[in-house]
């Protein structure tokens, strides 16, 4: 029920955000959707064969007054599948949550190329484990800081292609006596590693 709650809570949002948008020339309004190609460093399975969904809605606004400035920031609400795959043993770890990147990108080439960098916190609304994964609640409320990169080119006037990478910089899992460490050892556990590759269409 809970989770059946945040997902009508977020289509709601959603379309809000797009509709006030849409009245805002400041603004531009964008939907996405595309795949993630996942994995979890330090669950002992590589390669990025868990795959999963990435979609929602997204705007930016210059930051200055010159609305044609190529620096933006670009704020966006979506529903995202991350995990892991792990080929030898047949096992699957899944977790979806509701993120909100926030991307500071500069845009080229007539505004028909940006490029992001920024942050995209993440609440958890469900996970599953498949063949051989004991307990529940496996992974962390909150992914409180996933380092996001992205690279936008709309070939069309308004359709666009997009490939974005994301790593979590702070562990996911509740349990991290196991794992490996990311930059420094006293941050040991897991995190999510993720590429995306995804279309875009820009009002």
């Amino acid at each position: 029920m809970k989770t059946k709650l945040l997902i009508a809570a977020f289509v709601i949002l959603q379309s809000s955000l797009f509709v006030s948008l849409q009245a805002q020339s400041r603004f531009d309004a964008t939907v996405f959707a595309g795949a993630n190609f996942c994995q979890i460093d330090g669950d002992q399975a590589g390669s990025y064969s868990h795959v999963g969904l990435r979609a929602g809605v997204g705007t930016s606004f210059a930051l200055s007054s010159d609305v044609s400035s190529p620096w933006r920031m670009t704020v966006e609400l979506a529903f995202t599948n991350k995990g892991s795959y792990n080929k030898t043993y047949n096992t699957t770890l899944s977790a979806s949550y509701i993120e909100i990147p926030l991307l500071l990108t500069y845009s080229g080439m007539e505004n028909r190329l940006r490029i992001g960098a920024g942050v995209a916190p993440a609440v958890k609304v469900g996970e599953s484990f498949t063949n051989g994964y004991a307990g529940d609640n496996i992974f962390t409320t909150v992914d409180w800081l996933p380092l996001t990169l992205s690279v936008r080119y709309r070939f069309f006037e308004h359709l666009g292609i997009e490939a974005r990478f994301q790593y979590s910089a702070l562990s996911v899992t509740n349990d991290n006596s196991n794992g490996t460490y990311f930059l420094v050892r006293s941050n040991k556990g897991c995190f999510h590693n993720l590429v995306s590759l995804g279309l875009t269409y820009t009002f």
